[in-house]
């Protein structure tokens, strides 16, 4: 048998190749295979190290480029958050830890009439791709919003109330067709792969655009990695566009699928959704100064947040906004290195232990929905 087949793990070019498939190559050339190789391996970064700051500083080195290319996913897509002269914005490198990152606007999408819209940025020196798809457009004066809103109700992104949340003057049926979020986000996935196949690739996104991210994922377990932050409940979507079992989600590998959050906006989510974020782990930033109405009651009772709705719903939305989250996600300590705030991760927080007739409740309607 070949000797590659020693090294399966191992992306080898045709010389290392043939160097290790001769049975006469001796010990220094097999070794220069096998470093060639290495050295165009894709490098994968230890998400759940990284965000406990281990070692310090890489937290904010991991959080950095993140939180800049979603900013970037914002402000340089059209849209009603789209900020003038922002069409060219890329990662600063004082977010990066000096690393420059290069957009690749050939491989991006923004589509002005709704759809996914998402920017690629690359690190030439590191081998490095991130990938942000945009959150969620709420301003019903546009038509991509409108869409926005219309497929997270399709999601049943909020439990029995996401016709509320999300609601639309459109006409949710007529863009039925236009729903295919999932598959146009795996498409400008994978065109970025085949186009820079020696380089990791990070998905990041924030809202929606941390759903498609995680989605997307894992769709490819194993090859991708996903930062989300205060990603929209995606566990329905994984049982009924991605048609996976329960025991498919269940051996997904959650330390490559990362939801970070505030624990008011990822948890109110989960109470309405009991499983929102299954398959993933959720990091929580617990302890810190949170906005009026906030209030513990609304992180764990649904009965609660229904009779409190007001209260919950403005809790909810300040919590989520983007701009609520940089200043949490990239604070230093006084040293200048470590992190600040270190979130509190487990898989545990991507799911709401509901009491027994919440869980019937909810499992009477996720059998409805998704047979």
């Amino acid at each position: 048998p070949h000797r590659t087949a020693l090294w399966p793990a191992l992306a080898l070019d045709r010389k290392a190749a043939a160097a290790l498939e001769t049975s006469s190559a001796s010990a220094p050339a097999l070794g220069a295979a096998l470093a060639a190789a290495a050295a165009r391996e894709p490098s994968r970064t230890n998400l759940l190290q990284a965000l406990q700051d281990k070692p310090p500083g890489a937290l904010v080195r991991l959080m950095g480029p993140v939180a800049g290319a979603i900013t970037v996913s914002y402000e340089a897509n059209s849209g009603p958050q789209q900020r003038p002269g922002a069409a060219n914005d890329t990662i600063r490198p004082e977010d990066a830890d000096g690393a420059v990152w290069e957009r690749a606007p050939e491989f991006e999408a923004d589509p002005p009439h709704g759809g996914v819209h998402a920017k690629v940025f690359v690190d030439r020196g590191d081998r490095r791709i991130i990938i942000s798809f945009r959150g969620i457009c709420v301003d019903d004066g546009f038509r991509q919003c409108q869409l926005d809103k219309c497929l997270l109700q399709s999601w049943g992104a909020f439990g029995l109330i996401s016709p509320l949340m999300y609601r639309s003057s459109a006409q949710c049926s007529d863009f039925a067709a236009e729903m295919n979020y999932t598959a146009q986000a795996d498409a400008i996935v994978r065109r970025v792969q085949d186009h820079f196949q020696s380089h990791s690739v990070l998905l990041v996104g924030h809202s929606l655009g941390g759903a498609l991210a995680i989605l997307t994922a894992a769709r490819q377990p194993g090859v991708l990695q996903a930062v989300a932050v205060a990603p929209t409940a995606f566990h329905g979507v994984l049982r009924g566009e991605l048609g996976m079992s329960e025991d498919s989600i269940s051996q997904l590998p959650s330390d490559d699928l990362v939801a970070v959050g505030d624990p008011y906006d990822c948890l109110i989510n989960a109470v309405f959704v009991h499983e929102a974020r299954k398959g993933a782990t959720t990091c929580l930033y617990e302890g810190l100064d949170e906005p009026w109405p906030c209030s513990p009651e609304m992180k764990k009772d649904i009965a609660f947040d229904l009779m409190t709705f007001p209260a919950v719903s403005l809790c909810k939305v300040q919590t989520h906004d983007w701009p609520h989250y940089p200043s949490r996600i990239l604070a230093r300590g006084g040293d200048g290195i470590s992190a600040r705030n270190v979130p509190v991760c487990s898989t545990n927080n991507s799911v709401f232990q509901a009491s027994f007739m919440q869980w019937v409740t909810h499992s009477k309607i996720s059998a409805d929905r998704w047979p």
